[in-house]
């Protein structure tokens, strides 16, 4: 099994260095970001190598990147660097958690969290992000460079298509298409197919007035 490198040096790459370390059983030799952000020379104690240079120092024979970018600009961010590994001949490394359930394949660098669960019959494509208590239902399709908040859950017979971010215990209805960078908020409903480049979310819920330590939540056992 080839050493990995992981590309960025935020909390994003905090994370993944998190867990591969505790379950893939791959050593972590350091990081990796564009020289312009590589200020200190150093995260969770290991070095952290300039990118534009990196194939010279660590040669994609020898060891797999992990791009632990979030969604920024609709995933485009992680997109760029994907693609850009990609071309300098890397194998893009995918962290898959022994407490998921994962009962069909997943793409190149994909993250898929504790607690996931991937039915059988459904599609994962290439550089996703599906965080801890997701459900992809059986025979639905994610596309690729898409971000999945924790507890979101997509229905049977679903498309997800590239680029697209689901929110936190967001729910889509069975059939449903997700079009090309859509963005669905936290804890919204999709029933219907989604447009483009379209937005979709809740109201944050209302604030009933400043008065907690009025409201008796006692159960009842005193004290």
């Amino acid at each position: 099994m080839k050493k990995l490198i992981i590309f960025g040096n935020t909390i994003m790459a905090k994370i993944a260095w998190f867990y591969f370390g505790r379950d893939s059983g791959r050593e972590i030799v350091g990081f990796t970001v564009d020289a312009e952000y590589n200020d200190k020379g150093e995260f969770c104690g290991l070095s952290v190598f300039d990118f534009e240079t990196l194939e010279k120092t660590h040669p994609p024979s020898e060891y797999d990147l992990f791009i632990a970018i979030g969604p920024s600009k609709m995933n485009a961010v992680r997109e760029m660097k994907f693609l850009k590994a990609k071309s300098k001949g890397y194998g893009l490394a995918s962290y898959i958690s022994p407490h998921a359930i994962c009962d069909s394949p997943v793409g190149e660098n994909c993250f898929v969290g504790d607690r996931a669960v991937i039915n059988p019959f459904a599609r994962i494509g290439n550089n996703n992000y599906l965080y801890e208590a997701i459900v992809v239902s059986n025979n639905s399709i994610i596309g690729n460079h898409c971000y999945l908040s924790p507890n979101a859950y997509v229905g049977t017979f679903c498309q997800v298509e590239d680029n697209s971010i689901i929110g936190a215990g967001a729910i889509l209805k069975t059939s449903v298409n997700v079009a090309y960078k859509t963005l669905i908020g936290a804890a919204a409903y999709i029933s219907k197919n989604t447009e483009a480049h379209g937005v979709y979310g809740q109201k944050s819920t209302a604030l009933l007035g400043c008065i907690s330590d009025k409201i008796d939540i006692s159960l009842g056992f005193g004290g």
